[in-house]
């Protein structure tokens, strides 16, 4: 709705006037033009209307009797009800000092009697869009006071946000480096109790980064029996030159009666203590944190944490000191298995050395018995030569003897072997040497043995094979083995090769005998100690059952490695030896 049509529709105009001629004019000139008007002949009953329901606009008359128009101006002005409201002054006086009168009172226009039709719309027009606009005015001036509080209001809510926000922010930074001085902590007391397997420094440990970290006055590291009612201090500290009060306070609080029942319950739990020293008669008021260490639901021990009463363990300190002891807990679970685990080793070394003196001393005791039967054995060949008495049976038997002795000397000296390696007192002396002259000079015996057993044993080296340097008499045993180990098993009329390549520094040395298998299952038990593969070719195994445990003892022993391969009707070993330089060599073993 548009400012005019609203003042003609609804403004309420008070006429004050005590010539009722001049308000019979006045009303009909505004109501006819729609205005409602309300009329009055004195002074003092217009005052009194206009309190009971305020005009939009007032056209008041100057001179009246008791009190004139300039009287009535002022006591309007002077009430809040009435005091905005436009006042039109209306008098037949033209003088200057009038209208300035008026205008000083508060008047806003003046109009002159006569008055014309036209004039007066004009004018009550006028003022009635002025008052409606400052009215507007005022209601936006009012809005936007309070506007301009609420912003301000917010603004302050706003500050106060912020402020909480930063006091929020400052408080969450100051938590959240002390958490990381906590994790930083925990982290470095892991490393330790981790690292370690040493129950001793492990509680060590435990305590001392606690008292540091946490600013504690003492701290108790016990050794707990399941039930809780015994303890032993495993470590302590403590600010105080007197010791004994705590170990006092321990012994006060553990004779609790429902102390073992109330902890089998909780991991952790604080509590302030009062103790009095009875002979100082010393006051001590403490914040107590017990944190149980627990292994499977066994108790392996206790911290006990105290500090001034006044300073409680808050919620960070209290899962920092349950972290530790769950890390305590696994060290010392680590400690005492490392623990059992070495009276065992300890215990392993004995009964292996036991094992080993038993076998050195019954292959020597047997040496010699042996020795002496394969003497006599061979003074009675002697014997029966000179005699001329020739019995195939005889003969027969003595060479059966012969080869018995033989057997066990020989079990007899791969047991001493194998002893002097695993005690490392088997020596090396290194030579270098030309395999391409050295391997058909070392296996001659077999290259015949071969033949006779229609074999086809074979020598396949390149010409450009670099010199090796080792030790002769452990890669001649070594070799020796390998290939007696393949002319046993090897059926007639298949092949026996040995082959030797240059890769990456080392020297592959393999024997390849064809026309026999390993089962896949066995052969991660082929070097093992009294070892023989069932059912293996058409022969009998024969022989101590420690070769193949001597030869990869042997390999070791020069620092190189050995592996079996089983193909299709072929079986491969392979010896792998690092080519040693003159000073790799000189003096010692690489």
């Amino acid at each position: 709705m548009s400012l005019s049509r609203l003042t003609i529709d609804s403004a309420l105009i008070l006429l004050i006037d005590d010539t009722p001629d001049n308000l019979r004019l006045l009303a009909k000139i505004l109501e006819s033009h729609g205005f409602k008007v309300k009329k009055t002949v004195s002074g003092k009953m217009a005052i009194q209307a206009a309190q009971i329901e305020p005009p939009d606009l007032i056209l008041l008359d100057i001179n009246m009797p008791e009190i004139n128009g300039y009287e009535v101006c002022q006591q309007l002005k002077l009430q809040e009800k009435t005091a905005n409201i436009p006042i039109i002054f209306i008098s037949a006086l033209d003088q200057i000092t009038d209208k300035i009168k008026a205008f000083e009172l508060g008047g806003v226009d003046y109009i002159t009697k006569p008055f014309q039709e036209s004039e007066v719309l004009a004018r009550v027009q006028n003022q009635l869009i002025i008052y409606e606009q400052r009215k507007m005015l005022v209601a936006q001036n009012k809005h936007l006071q309070q506007e301009i509080q609420e912003r301000q209001q917010a603004q302050a809510d706003l500050q106060e946000l912020n402020r909480c926000f930063e006091q929020q922010i400052i408080q969450r930074t100051a938590e959240l480096q002390r958490s990381l001085e906590f994790e930083e902590r925990l982290k470095r007391i892991t490393d330790i109790v981790r690292d370690s397997l040493d129950e001793t420094q492990i509680w060590q440990a435990a305590v001392a980064e606690l008292v540091v970290g946490l600013e504690l006055d003492c701290c108790y590291a016990t050794i707990c029996t399941n039930d809780l009612k015994t303890c032993a201090v495993a470590y302590e500290y403590n600010k105080d030159s007197e010791t004994d009060w705590g170990i006092t306070c321990i012994k006060q609080i553990k004779s609790w009666v429902e102390f073992p029942t109330t902890m089998r319950k909780k991991h952790s739990t604080q509590f302030c203590w009062y103790f009095l020293n009875g002979e100082d008669e010393i006051e001590r008021k403490y914040a107590i944190l017990l944190c149980q260490i627990f292994d499977n639901q066994k108790t392996l021990g206790s911290l006990w944490l105290f500090k001034s009463a006044g300073k409680a363990f808050d919620e960070l300190e209290v899962r920092l000191v349950k972290q530790l002891a769950n890390q305590c807990a696994i060290a010392l679970r680590q400690a005492r298995l490392y623990q059992a685990a070495q009276a065992q080793v300890e215990e392993l070394q004995k009964l292996n050395q036991l094992k080993d003196d038993f076998l050195c001393s019954i292959s020597h005791e047997l040496r010699n018995p042996i020795a002496n039967i394969q003497s006599f054995i061979q003074l009675l060949e002697t014997e029966l030569t000179s005699l001329n008495h020739h019995n195939p049976k005889i003969s027969q038997y003595l060479v059966i003897l012969h080869e018995s002795c033989q057997g066990e000397l020989q079990l007899i000296q791969d047991l001493l072997d194998l002893q002097y390696l695993n005690a490392e007192f088997y020596p090396l002396q290194f030579t270098t040497i030309n395999l391409c002259d050295w391997i058909p000079y070392t296996i001659e015996v077999f290259i015949i043995q071969s033949q006779q057993q229609h074999q086809n044993l074979q020598i396949q080296l390149p010409p450009d094979l670099p010199l090796l340097t080792t030790d002769i008499s452990s890669l001649s045993r070594i070799l020796r083995e390998l290939v007696k180990n393949a002319c046993k098993y090897t059926p007639a009329g298949e092949t026996i090769t040995i082959t030797a390549s240059h890769q990456n520094n080392h020297l592959h040395l393999c024997v390849l005998n064809s026309g026999v298998e390993i089962p896949e299952a066995e052969l991660s038990h082929i070097f093992d100690k009294f070892y023989r593969i069932p059912n293996i070719g058409h022969l009998t195994s024969g022989g101590t059952g420690l070769g193949l445990a001597l030869v990869k003892k042997l390999v070791e022993h020069l620092g190189g490695s050995i592996f079996v391969e089983s193909r299709p009707r072929e079986i491969c070993f392979t010896l792998v030896l690092p080519l040693l330089t003159e000073c790799n060599y000189r003096g010692e073993r690489v």
